[in-house]
């Protein structure tokens, strides 16, 4: 459940910030962001996951800081510095059994393209596992009338 609650929340989240006067590097269209998960501990590895999905970003999104937010209720954010060139920010997810886990993100935006990676490291019944977010974002063309 936490790796859902993750992935959804890192594709979900580039730009989600109080409004400010910062005018992002994100042009409006459908972008299509992809995320690879990767979580390992001392006594286990699981494979990368991959989720892609795509989103029509517009520019009222972009200017209320809510372009690519997609929050499920299992994942907060926190100290969120918004910038022209990119977004650092603080998410804690919830995992029930799996306990809670809070990651450091850093996103890059260029007009057209974003990447970003979001770590941490939480403890659970089978130790300490460490979690790595790799994400990659890109503007496909204009969203669908």
């Amino acid at each position: 459940m936490i790796l859902k609650s993750i992935s959804r929340a890192a594709c979900g989240l580039m730009l989600a910030a109080p409004v400010m006067a910062v005018d992002p590097n994100i042009d409006p269209g459908l972008w299509e962001t992809t995320s690879i998960v990767t979580i390992k501990s001392s006594q286990f590895s699981m494979p990368p996951r991959m989720d892609t999905r795509s989103e029509c970003v517009t520019a009222e999104k972009i200017t209320e800081g809510q372009a690519f937010l997609e929050q499920d209720g299992e994942c907060t954010f926190s100290k969120k510095e918004l910038r022209a060139d990119g977004m650092d920010y603080v998410i804690t997810c919830k995992g029930g059994e799996q306990g809670e886990i809070t990651m450091n993100a850093a996103l890059e935006f260029n007009g057209n393209a974003m990447t970003g990676r979001i770590d941490g490291t939480m403890q659970s019944p089978l130790g300490e596992m460490n979690m790595l977010v790799e994400l990659a974002g890109r503007r496909t063309g204009s969203c669908a009338s």
